[in-house]
């Protein structure tokens, strides 16, 4: 386990870096190209952290899930979410009004508003995606991971993701925020999402009590049900306290178990990527 100081002071100095960088590349177009390779960094950094000081070594061996992960990390974020991106301000010309009230207001004001409307939208997304079958039959992927390693971050229906970008981002934009503060906000979250599902022993503290760390995310992991219906918040967890999904046990304690496998439920390996993927129109599914 890393110290609490050194855990704490390790996240704050790669959300400042990543904060810097953002700031010195405003009005630069090759701002987010930046940031990409930043995050790549950070990825490859929690790699090597997890070999070097892992929480479980036994998650650190391939399950035949690396693949589906690597697979997923290029699909879903490298084609899809580019696809999105480049989409989503038609989608807003053909289905959503245009306020654009927000358009005028001071770039950190922007990004301000943009973090809480975008954690709220994610709090509720992925509830949701919890609490109604159709949708968790999109979600199931993202829980049947048997172990968390940096790359199962990025394991995700491409629907579920699909959904969860419309829902995050299309009011945003249509109440005028700007990319730039969208990217603003993203740039200052990527730490916390990027070692989310980090195998390090991290002993995050106090920040734990307004981030969605990797300690609290295990619990979300949970195969028991009660504990997994916790710790809803993308980065933040200011709307799990406000709707009493908090979840934060004593100093190390950990879920017994993690995955749908563990939780006996039926639903295909994680070695089985695209039996995953079409398990919601399967008739087995939702039953």
């Amino acid at each position: 386990m890393i110290s609490k100081t050194i855990s704490q002071l390790f996240l704050l100095y790669l959300t400042t870096l990543m904060g810097a960088i953002y700031y010195f590349t405003l009005g630069n177009s090759m701002q987010e190209a930046y940031l990409t390779i930043a995050s790549l960094v950070v990825i490859g950094l929690s790699l090597a952290m997890e070999r070097l000081f892992p929480l479980h070594r036994e998650w650190n061996v391939s399950k035949g899930d690396a693949a589906g992960d690597i697979g997923s990390f290029v699909v879903v974020f490298g084609l899809i979410d580019s696809a999105l991106k480049w989409l989503s301000p038609f989608i807003i010309l053909a289905l959503l009004p245009d306020i654009g009230m927000a358009s005028s207001w001071p770039l950190w004001a922007q990004i301000a508003i943009a973090m809480l409307m975008i954690e709220f939208a994610a709090w509720v997304s992925h509830w949701a995606h919890h609490k109604f079958k159709p949708l968790w039959a999109l979600h199931a992927m993202h829980h049947s991971t048997e172990r968390l390693y940096t790359m199962n971050n990025f394991r995700f229906h491409p629907l579920n993701h699909i959904l969860n970008y419309l829902i995050m981002f299309l009011p945003l934009l249509a109440l005028g925020i700007s990319a730039e503060a969208i990217l603003g906000y993203t740039a200052l979250t990527l730490p916390v999402l990027l070692l989310q599902h980090s195998n390090v022993g991290f002993n995050f503290g106090f920040l734990s009590w307004l981030l969605n760390t990797n300690t609290l995310h295990r619990w979300h992991h949970s195969s028991a049900y009660k504990e997994g219906m916790h710790n809803f918040g993308r980065a933040l967890v200011v709307w799990d306290h406000l709707f009493g999904t908090y979840h934060n046990p004593a100093d190390h304690e950990e879920p017994k178990s993690i995955g749908l496998a563990s939780a006996g439920l039926p639903y295909p390996r994680s070695n089985s990527t695209l039996k995953q993927i079409l398990w919601p129109f399967s008739k087995e599914c939702c039953q």
